[in-house]
């Protein structure tokens, strides 16, 4: 009976534990954005009520965000680890490129109903310190990055968000990489005003009915970087200047070149420059266009030295870089968008002559530069590459003067290496030249696009005079292909940026005259002839001559030993001699060698064993009778 209780108690406990894990993980919206890749970032909640503001900061009282205070939630998504605190918010390195920021949200405060917090308009554009260009309406969603967290600069805003877009998972900015290569703050802001019914009433059918207001602004803060080795410093010795500043001709599409004229604003001076770093040699091509070397470990690196105050040039406050909001780029054939202070465009072609579609950084003078501060564009694998900075300067005067200006060059990227690897598809062990596989091998360039790599297959054929080399194949070889045909396999790898060649020879197959040919470096003819002469080849393809024919002498009999011994002794014995003396000699000679005493070692191994087996029975029966006098009251010593 006792035993049905404690079973009918375990049970209990086991469903009663298991409903509550269920209600808690049912009501934590935030447990879907645990998985890997996804960091919710914590953020401040500023509430006020109906006649105040949006205001938010230090000196604001705050609470922290969590569920039910919150519209949404806001995460990151990318591959990033905790790395403490940086300007006193939370710091993330992120391993790559990809950071996309989202707040994802429902429809239901905005569908609430009257006796519930629910979404109503605010016709204000006001935020803090922010003037946005629409009215809030139902929300509005800011981010906003910086280089030191004091000056920011309004990325993205987005007015009347909750009423256009109900719901949201999708991602609402991504940053880029020029931002994580030089370490950024992110601000997102959300602002929006709640109402909910307190009272229901009519007085003479008119409806009195009574609300509470609230006005929240939600605030989340991060920094985020990414580690690029020694992309962050450069050698000041090493670097190599890009591109001339033009006036263009055509002021709409920044296409063409105008001459800049004596009383141009632009005469004479540089907004700023681009310089590469992080190669270990430089090509100039005869049509200007530069070809950066790189080896393994250099990390090829453009940068934009700022040199210009854009809100003051030259010193002057009334000539500036302006916005252009209606900018568009005719050589790359960007569609007309907001350029904002400057628009940074790259376009990488890859080695087939594929173009990609141009990445642009609008406003990006304002955005990521800073006076005298080296800035990193982007870091570059091989290929070819076309940038320009399009940018609005713009004189203030009673009529202003406005005039567009570029900056534009191009420049490559090649491995200076000329290195390609061999894989043996048997186990994925490198082949180094003159290697044997039975299984055929894979061919790997190592990531370098523009070598140029042929190979040449040799199989052994007959003929009169016996096994002789003919060639199957000779041709270019490509990126991760695989040869598993027999043959001797010749793979030359040839740049032509340094001039430089490498060969290998490689062995697929059984055949043990092509294994010699492999490993000794002999022709076939070579081998063929030591063949005949009796030689062998190792698996390894080793050749052993046979070993050379030794002559003994007889072996005798001790009769005819003796008989011999006679015959000399009676052709060299003097008659005045004892015949004795010449018998024994004759004995001496009969008597077998003494051989030196050996040693039996297994006798004297077991004698050991003995020794030593019984030095320890004598000391275990002493330490049992130290014990057994010690538990007697003795004295243990």
């Amino acid at each position: 009976m006792k035993e049905r209780n404690t079973t009918r108690q375990y049970w209990h406990r086991f469903v009663c534990t298991f409903f509550a894990a269920v209600l808690v993980f049912s009501v934590i919206p935030v447990s879907a954005y645990s998985n890997s890749g996804k960091h919710i970032v914590p953020g401040k909640v500023y509430l006020s009520g109906k006649d105040g503001g949006y205001e938010f900061g230090d000196g604001i009282e705050y609470a922290e965000s969590g569920e039910g205070n919150t519209y949404g939630v806001f995460y990151f998504e990318g591959d990033a680890t905790d790395s403490g605190m940086t300007g006193g918010v939370p710091a993330y390195k992120v391993s790559s490129n990809i950071l996309k920021l989202h707040y994802d949200y429902s429809d239901v405060i905005l569908n609430a109903d009257i006796d519930s917090w629910h979404l109503i308009e605010d016709k204000s554009k006001k935020l803090n310190d922010i003037t946005l260009p629409e009215n809030i309406l139902k929300g509005a969603i800011v981010i906003e990055t910086s280089k030191d967290r004091v000056n920011w600069i309004t990325a993205k805003s987005t007015q009347n968000v909750f009423a256009t877009t109900p719901s949201q998972t999708a991602h609402i900015y991504e940053a880029n990489e020029v931002q994580l290569s030089n370490g950024y703050y992110y601000r997102i802001i959300v602002a929006y005003e709640l109402r909910i019914r307190t009272e229901d009433s009519n007085f003479l059918f008119v409806n009195t009915d009574k609300y509470d207001y609230k006005k929240v602004v939600e605030v989340y803060e991060f920094y985020a970087y990414t580690e690029n080795g020694n992309a962050g410093t450069y050698d000041p010795d090493n670097t190599y200047r890009l591109g001339n500043r033009v006036r263009v001709a055509n002021f709409e599409g920044y296409s063409g070149e105008a001459e800049i004229k004596e009383n141009d604003v632009h005469r004479g001076w540089d907004i700023g420059h681009f310089f590469v770093s992080g190669y270990t040699d430089s090509i100039a091509e005869k049509d200007g266009n530069v070809v950066f070397l790189k080896n393994a470990g250099d990390k090829v690196t453009l940068w934009f030295r700022l040199e210009e105050d854009i809100n003051a040039l030259q010193g002057k406050d009334s000539l500036s870089i302006t916005a252009d909001p209606e900018g568009s780029d005719d050589y790359f054939e960007t569609s007309r968008m907001d350029f904002g202070r400057g628009a940074l465009i790259i376009r990488h072609t890859d080695r087939n002559n594929m173009k990609t579609e141009p990445q642009i950084y609008v406003n990006y003078l304002e955005a990521n530069a800073s006076v005298d501060a080296d800035t990193i564009v982007r870091l570059f694998e091989e290929g070819d590459y076309e940038v320009a900075l399009d940018y609005q300067i713009t004189d203030d005067r009673i009529i202003d003067d406005v005039s567009h200006y570029r900056i534009f060059f191009t420049f490559s990227v090649r491995n200076s290496n000329c290195m390609v690897y061999l894989f043996d598809l048997g186990n994925n062990r490198e082949l180094s030249t003159s290697s044997i596989t039975e299984t055929g091998f894979r061919i790997d360039f190592a990531g370098s696009k523009y070598l140029r790599v042929t190979i040449k297959r040799e199989v052994m054929k007959d003929s009169a005079d016996g096994l002789v080399e003919d060639t199957r194949f000779n041709g270019a070889a490509k990126d991760g292909s695989e040869y598993r045909n027999d043959g001797i396999y010749t793979i030359t790898a040839y740049n032509e940026y340094t001039n430089t060649t490498t060969e290998k020879k490689i062995y697929v197959g059984t055949n043990n005259v092509m294994k010699a040919h492999m490993a000794t470096g002999k022709s076939i003819p070579e081998i063929n002839a030591l063949l005949e002469q009796g030689a062998t080849i190792t698996d390894d393809g080793l050749i052993e001559m046979p070993a050379p024919t030794v002559t003994t002498q007889p072996q005798t009999t001790p009769e005819e030993t003796q008989g011999s011994q006679d015959n000399t002794a009676e052709t060299s014995v003097d008659v005045t001699q004892p015949v004795t003396e010449v018998a024994l000699v004759t004995d001496t000679n009969q008597i077998p060698e003494e051989t030196e005493p050996t040693m039996n070692i297994p006798v004297i191994c077991s004698a050991l064993a003995a020794i030593v087996a019984f030095a320890i029975w004598i000391i275990r029966k002493r330490l049992a009778k130290k014990v057994q006098k010690t538990e007697d009251g003795g004295d243990a010593t």
